[in-house]
């Protein structure tokens, strides 16, 4: 007897003596799997989609320590916009958001691996072998910059040196 089978005889002695019972209703009662992060991760494409806030952009301008224009690049903007976005009540559109997400998630990274903000902020701005001599900070403004920087940073945690 399969698990479905099973399940679908438990359900139908648990509704009482109704002889059927709905694959869909029987998949909605069951109690749902936890998975780790899952909540957090829905809560960040929320975020994404309806724009992050200044105060929550400065969080991350401010661990990385940069100046206004060479964060706005980062995160794809001008500086003009990042200025506007400072003194009015607007956001990010989810097209940045998703860039500041990106770098959100680096920092995370290179905290978590290099064990504390002042290495991981080192290691960022200098240049490394593993990305071509390149500096991380300077290629993370694209999507195949994200991915090596993620990769290598990963390669590190797990002693797999390039």
């Amino acid at each position: 007897m399969s698990t479905r089978e099973s399940y679908m005889k438990w359900k139908i002695k648990a509704v009482k003596g109704k002889k059927t019972a709905s694959a869909t209703s029987a998949a909605a009662d069951r109690p749902r799997a936890y998975i780790p992060g899952a909540a957090e991760e829905q809560n960040d494409i929320v975020l994404i989609r309806t724009g992050f806030a200044y105060p929550q952009i400065r969080v991350i301008q401010h661990a990385y320590q940069l100046p206004d224009r060479t964060f706005a690049h980062l995160i794809g903007i001008s500086d003009k916009t990042l200025a506007r976005i400072k003194t009015s009540n607007a956001k990010l559109s989810s097209l940045s958001g998703d860039r500041l997400y990106r770098l959100k998630k680096i920092w995370a990274l290179a905290t978590k691996v290099l064990e504390n903000p002042e290495n991981a902020l080192a290691w960022l701005n200098h240049a490394q072998p593993g990305l071509n001599h390149q500096a991380p900070l300077d290629i993370l403004d694209t999507e195949p910059g994200y991915e090596q920087v993620q990769t290598l940073l990963n390669q590190l945690e797990f002693g797999v040196l390039p």
